[in-house]
């Protein structure tokens, strides 16, 4: 079951709706004999809108939690650090070629992130080169695009020894490229004196993605590792860090089995404090006893050793309705004068109707 998770404002003492959000939270429910997993995150505003706080580490300081109204009635005062681990992968959904573009998927594996990042690999991959004429290559759908270097092997080219040279990629086609020493720099004019050959493209790299990108910053993230033409993404990009990322291989990626990308990770959740905090208390019971239920004071005390430091918000508790038996319904098609009721305590009560409609309840 999910924690319940409060976020602390640092600067302004305050509660607030969460890591994005500088908005108030709204005032949670307890329930009477409720036994609650409590997280909570300390953040540090950090004037930018789109990612409004970082989070700071708490653990060195001595944290309390209290519900009450004068006094703690429900109290925790022993804190460990939340889990950060978060475990990217790539799998593979379709394997380009034979028709079918490729497919492939990045999942997370732990906590929701709060800082860090991380870039995806695409690996080398060897493209055959058929024949070169007047410098033209010839490599069917070989998914090359002008601008990337690629390293030829194998090449015996007139007046020019080819073999493991590294090379830009201009005047691409679907099925054919050209060569040459510059980016948009002139091509090579070669004929080829024997056979065909290997152009290796080396693997390319994303720049660094945010830990809170969404799928449209990832596809452009491929765009500017390169992975475009005329701007236009090449890998198109849908989905959400909560569900995945699914990466589908278009255009000019269309109908070629690319190896899985790899991850380099940065990545970790928000640094935060987890206990387990009881309800189940005389004191909870009294105030539900005495409907003492609304606007109890929910606060967080920290103190690092010489200052203290408090967080005050409100909360509303109640009572379990959920006992140990069913309710007893009535006969179907038929009246009773009376009827039994268990009140969770162990003890069991008749309630009964006399001629004027009221009601009484008497303990068996």
């Amino acid at each position: 079951m999910q924690p319940r998770r409060f976020y602390l404002d640092t600067q302004s003492r305050s509660f607030v709706a969460g890591l994005q959000s500088s908005f108030a939270t709204n005032a949670p429910l307890f329930f009477g004999e409720d036994v609650e997993s409590i997280e909570l995150y300390f953040l540090r505003p950090t004037d930018t809108p789109a990612s409004p706080y970082t989070v700071e580490d708490y653990s060195a300081n001595t944290v309390k939690l209290a519900i009450g109204l004068t006094q703690p009635a429900a109290l925790q005062t022993s804190w460990t650090a939340t889990a950060t681990a978060i475990t990217p992968s790539i799998t593979t959904l379709t394997n380009g070629g034979g028709g079918s573009n490729e497919v492939q998927k990045l999942t997370f594996a732990g906590n929701a992130p709060g800082e860090g990042g991380y870039s995806l690999t695409i690996p080398s991959r060897n493209v055959t080169v058929s024949s070169v004429a007047a410098g033209v290559f010839t490599a069917a759908n070989h998914g090359l695009l002008n601008g990337q270097t690629v390293t030829l092997s194998a090449f015996s080219i007139s007046g020019s020894t080819f073999s493991n040279t590294t090379y830009i990629v201009v005047q691409r086609t679907k099925d054919t490229f050209r060569i040459s020493t510059t980016a948009d720099g002139t091509a090579i004019s070669a004929a080829v004196t024997s056979g065909g050959g290997i152009a290796a493209l080396p693997a390319i790299t994303t720049p660094q993605i945010p830990y809170n990108a969404n799928a449209s910053d990832v596809q452009n993230a491929f765009v500017l590792a390169g992975i475009a033409v005329a701007s236009s993404p090449q890998i198109i990009v849908t989905g959400s860090y909560s569900q995945g990322f699914v990466f589908t291989f278009a255009n000019t990626q269309a109908n070629i089995n690319f190896d899985p990308m790899t991850v380099s990770s940065t990545l970790a959740a928000p640094k935060g404090l987890k206990a387990n905090l009881s309800f189940n208390t005389n004191e909870i019971a009294a105030l539900i006893a005495a409907g003492t239920t609304s606007n109890l004071k929910f606060e967080v005390e920290v103190s690092d050793g010489t200052r203290r430091q408090t967080y005050q918000t409100t909360c509303n508790i109640s009572d379990d309705i959920i006992a140990s038996t069913s309710p007893q319904p009535a006969p179907t098609g038929a009246s009773v004068s009376s009827l039994n009721f268990t009140d969770g305590a162990g003890g069991t009560w008749t309630v009964s109707v006399d001629p004027n409609g009221l009601l009484t309840a008497t303990k068996a």
